[in-house]
């Protein structure tokens, strides 16, 4: 099966993965950041690169991200990260 584009979705893809949970981090690659997440269930995976990793670059990274899924008609329902994303 191939998809056109992520509007193609199968229902039951939706219907039993529909909330997802994701986990962050981020990881340098020649001393550049990037946050990177991978949801559990349909292991998907993203990176993104921040100028930084103030509270509001962090943020408004995740708010794409959160955004990209809702687009997909996906919820996000948990986010997962270790003690490097208290601040938020």
């Amino acid at each position: 099966m191939t998809l056109d584009s992520l509007d193609d979705l199968p229902n039951e893809l939706l219907a039993e993965h529909g909330k997802v949970t994701i986990s962050i981090d981020i990881m340098y690659i020649n001393e550049i950041p990037f946050l990177m997440t991978t949801s559990h269930a349909i292991h998907f995976g993203t990176a993104e690169m921040i100028k930084n990793e103030t509270k509001s670059t962090i943020i408004k990274s995740i708010q794409q991200i959160i955004n990209m899924y809702h687009g997909c008609s996906f919820k996000i329902k948990h986010i997962l990260g270790d003690q490097q994303f208290e601040c938020i």
